[in-house]
């Protein structure tokens, strides 16, 4: 995934439908994978430019997710290459502890269009 298609779609300057299009060679067998246990997960970041992620960024994801725009998958998938990414800073450790809560279901538990509404209020 590239930061810089990543940013774009956060700043709209790309639809979610070309993100995902120029994104799904990175995720192909990455919502397959996180259903099997013990199984390592390749995720591919290209680091193309730095990026801040923030209350904006947060609910702009969250949002994407509650229009069906992004899939939990997806969304877990940008949280992993965020966190793995030395180019992706957060603003401060909310937005970290919150990105933390977009990764694999297993450990953090599902979620939901209800917390993803829940996030956005907090952050608007």
């Amino acid at each position: 995934m590239k930061l810089s298609s990543l940013s774009n779609l956060l700043k709209e300057e790309l639809s979610p439908k070309d993100f995902l299009s120029g994104f799904s060679e990175y995720h192909e067998d990455y919502e397959t994978l996180t259903k099997i246990v013990g199984s390592s997960i390749d995720i591919v970041v290209i680091e193309d430019r730095e990026l801040q992620i923030g209350n904006y960024e947060i609910s702009k994801l969250c949002t994407l997710f509650i229009k069906d725009e992004l899939t939990s998958a997806e969304l877990s998938y940008i949280a992993d290459a965020a966190q793995l990414s030395e180019s992706i800073s957060f603003s401060d450790e909310c937005i970290e502890d919150v990105i933390a809560e977009f990764t694999d279901p297993e450990i953090n538990g599902v979620f939901s269009k209800s917390r993803a509404q829940e996030i956005i209020s907090n952050f608007t």
